[in-house]
Order: structure tokens, then C-alpha cells, then sequence
């Protein structure tokens, strides 16, 4: 079960950062952790703590329960986004 959400939120995590058009740097320097941690976040190897994930969705601008759930997240994103 870990690892099946840490799958999806790292997916969901990885869509929604895509979709706001911003590096793997700016969202870790955003919410305080370093580009290794939501880097394993976002390959499903790590779970985020309950602060960094509400962190989080506030600088990627979604909700937890939308991150959680991940209805309409995770979608191709475009060939360059986010470098």
C-alpha cells in the first residue's frame, strides 16, 4: 500500500509541477526541502510529510484532496516542461 501511494502522489506531484510550468529547483526551494527530495517524492520513493505535501499544493496550486486523488492530474506533459 506504501508504495502504491507514493506512486501516485509522486505522478500527481510530477503532473501538477508540469502543468504550472516550473523546475524541479523552484517548487524545492519554494517548500524548503532539497531538488534530491522531491525528486525521489516524484519517482514514488519517498512520501511527503503532512506539511511538505500541504506545502506543496500550495505552490503548485491544487488541493489535497485533488493531489490525493489525482481526477485529472496526470496527463502527458510537454516534451521540455519544467527544465
Amino acid at each position: 500500500m506504501y508504495a502504491k501511494l507514493s506512486q501516485r502522489i509522486g505522478t500527481q506531484v510530477r503532473a501538477a509541477r508540469h502543468r504550472a510550468g516550473l523546475s524541479q529547483a523552484q517548487v524545492a526551494e519554494a517548500i524548503h526541502v532539497p531538488t534530491l527530495v522531491l525528486s525521489r517524492l516524484e519517482r514514488g520513493r519517498l512520501l511527503p510529510s503532512l506539511p511538505t505535501l500541504v506545502d506543496l499544493c500550495g505552490v503548485l496550486r491544487i488541493s489535497v484532496d485533488l493531489l490525493l486523488s489525482g481526477e485529472g492530474l496526470a496527463c502527458p506533459a510537454p516534451e521540455g516542461a519544467g527544465r
